[in-house]
C-alpha cells in the first residue's frame, strides 16, 4: 500500500492519480459496469468524483466567508443524503453524458484534478471557503475531497474487480473522519484494519451479527456515512 505523507493535499493527489492510471486504460465497456453505488456506473462514478473535487475550484472562486462553522467532520451532517442523494446522481449522469466516450471523462477528470490541486497549493490551508453551504478552512474542505475519491476509489476498484488501490493517508484521513462521526474509537475486540473501517463506516459492508454485539449501542449509529 502507498503511503504518501499525512498532508491532506498530497494525499489528495496521490488518490486522484490511483484513479486516473486506472481510468485511462479502462476499454470503453468498462465504462458501462455497474458499481456498488445503485445509480451509477463506472462512467457515472466518474463524472461524480469529478465532480467532487471540482468543489475545490468553486470554493477557491467564490468570496472567503469571515469565518468557519463546520470543520471535515460536522461537514457531513450538514445534509441529508435522503433528500440530497436524487439531485447529486442526477448532476453526475448529466456530466457523464456529456462526455461521448469514457475515456475523454478520464482525460478531463485528469486534467481538472491537477488543476484543483495546484490551485489549492498556492492557497493558505487556513483560509476559510464555502461551497454549497458549510464554511470550513481550506484544509478541512481538502480532506472531505480525500474521504470522497478514497471511498469512490473502492467503489471503482470493486466494480473493475480489482484489490482496493486506497493509500495509506487516503485510508488514515477518512477512517479519522468516520471515528469523528461516531464519536469514539470503535472497540479494538473487533480486529477492523483501516479498509474494514471504512467499509462498515459507509455501508459497503454489513455489521455483522457479533459485531453488533461487540459495538452495543455503538451499533446503532451504523452507517456513519451514507
Amino acid at each position: 500500500m502507498i503511503d504518501v505523507g499525512t498532508d491532506p493535499l498530497d494525499v489528495l493527489a496521490a488518490e486522484c492519480d490511483l484513479v486516473s492510471a486506472v481510468a485511462r486504460e479502462l476499454p470503453e465497456e468498462d465504462y458501462l459496469l455497474p458499481t456498488r453505488c445503485p445509480a451509477w456506473n463506472v462512467k457515472e462514478l466518474l463524472a461524480h468524483m469529478d465532480r467532487d473535487v471540482d468543489r475545490i475550484n468553486a470554493a477557491l472562486e467564490a468570496p472567503a466567508p469571515p469565518v468557519a462553522d463546520t470543520d471535515s467532520v460536522s461537514y457531513w451532517r450538514a445534509y441529508d443524503p435522503s433528500v440530497d442523494a436524487s439531485a447529486i446522481a442526477g448532476r453526475a449522469k448529466d456530466l457523464a453524458a456529456s462526455f461521448g466516450w469514457g475515456s475523454e471523462l478520464a482525460a478531463a477528470w485528469d486534467e481538472l484534478w491537477r488543476r484543483a490541486v495546484a490551485a489549492a497549493a498556492q492557497e493558505d490551508p487556513a483560509r476559510v471557503v464555502v461551497t454549497w453551504g458549510p464554511a470550513l478552512t481550506l484544509e478541512d474542505l481538502v480532506k472531505t475531497r480525500v474521504l470522497e475519491i478514497t471511498v469512490h476509489g473502492t467503489d471503482l476498484s470493486a466494480a473493475l474487480r480489482r484489490p482496493a488501490w486506497a493509500t495509506e493517508g487516503g485510508l488514515r484521513i477518512t477512517t479519522g473522519i468516520l471515528t469523528g462521526l461516531l464519536g469514539e474509537e470503535h472497540p479494538e475486540a473487533l480486529g477492523w484494519d483501516d479498509l474494514t473501517l471504512l467499509e462498515k463506516g459507509t455501508g459497503r459492508a454489513q455489521l455483522t451479527e457479533d459485531e453488533g454485539a461487540t459495538l452495543g449501542p455503538l451499533a446503532g449509529r451504523f452507517p456513519l456515512l451514507g
